[in-house]
């Protein structure tokens, strides 16, 4: 995640889903019990989860980050 994040911390979940699989071809989120990656990364305390819009105006994107410490 920290290879693709901007300079604030934030980076597409999409993103970091294919660096995933590229690392890890056998990872499924569904063997986690959740049905989608977004899901599983909003279950871990460690990360805060933003949904943006497209840029056309039609859905919403996923961003991932670390939580800061406080």
């Amino acid at each position: 995640m920290d290879d693709l994040a901007d300079e604030s911390g934030w980076a597409f979940l999409g993103a970091v889903g294919q660096k995933i699989t590229l690392r890890s071809s056998e990872f499924d989120s569904r063997n986690y019990g959740f049905k989608k990656l977004g899901d599983l990364f909003r279950a871990v305390s460690q990360f805060e989860t933003e949904e943006r819009p497209q840029e056309n105006g039609s859905g919403r994107h996923v961003y991932i980050r670390w939580k800061r410490r406080k």
